[in-house]
């Protein structure tokens, strides 16, 4: 898998389309192979250029899958009327770190009970980092994540 520097991760375009964009996958698979795909509301970038999210599903084929797995690929998208035309891009990843006790996980079940009550904040089982290794886009054609496909 392509190695990319870190400043390229980090790209305001990167961090804005990635904050902005609510059409999140995140797609993992056991270690047999066997692929999920769960819709994601909480990733984001870190200052580091990591992603970070959390996880509420108890039990969660996703964490299950994380944890024999480390490998993920993050889908950021915004639909168009044609297929070729969806703006996005693909994040494929790696797992470095799993929390699912301690005080960072205490801080983040904090903020969510702040912001969205007790019941939401008991669901959090596991805060997940994961390093980005590549980027591709939503329709690849040898372009940059966030540009448009050349189509002949």
């Amino acid at each position: 898998m392509d190695r990319i520097r870190k400043n390229e991760l980090a790209t305001t375009d990167l961090r804005e389309f990635f904050r902005n964009h609510h059409d999140k996958l995140l797609c993992t698979a056991n270690k047999k192979g066997e692929p999920s795909i769960s819709l994601m509301g909480t990733p984001r970038i870190i200052e580091n250029g990591n992603i970070e999210f959390e996880l509420s599903d108890d039990p969660s084929i996703t964490l299950n899958n994380l944890l024999e797995n480390k490998s993920v690929v993050f889908m950021v998208y915004e639909p168009a009327s044609r297929a070729r035309d969806y703006k996005g891009v693909r994040i494929y990843g790696e797992v470095t770190e799993i929390l699912r006790e301690g005080e960072k996980l205490a801080q983040i079940r904090t903020k969510i009970r702040e912001k969205y009550g007790n019941e939401k904040a008991d669901e959090l089982v596991a805060t997940v980092t994961c390093e980005i290794k590549k980027l591709r886009p939503i329709v690849d054609r040898g372009q940059a994540w966030n540009e448009l496909p050349v189509l002949e």
